[in-house]
């Protein structure tokens, strides 16, 4: 039970990862470190395999000013999971300026 943390984009001001767990039966915690050095104002989660991942119920359970944390709540399928879900972490306008 494992999930990776794939860096799409690693910006001053946003941070876009991909979420995939090591198969789908499992349920587990993701840890994304977006090094922004400030709480985030929005975090988004968006499916990337729509059915898989309303299947799985990812949601964020942790936002902070290193790390946002996504747990994979239902165990659902069997196989290999691929990347399931897009998280997307901005900071507040007025840090950004």
């Amino acid at each position: 039970m494992a999930v990776t943390v794939t860096p799409v984009l690693a910006g001053k001001t946003k941070y876009i990862c991909d979420i995939e767990a090591t198969a789908d039966a499992d349920t587990d915690t993701g840890n994304v470190p977006h090094g922004l050095g400030a709480i985030p104002l929005e975090v988004s989660v968006a499916p990337l395999q729509q059915v898989a991942a309303g299947l799985s119920l990812w949601a964020v359970s942790t936002i902070d000013a290193v790390n946002i944390v996504v747990t994979k709540s239902v165990a659902a399928g069997s196989g290999v999971a691929g990347n399931q879900v897009r998280v997307t972490v901005s900071l507040p306008h007025s840090l950004t300026q």
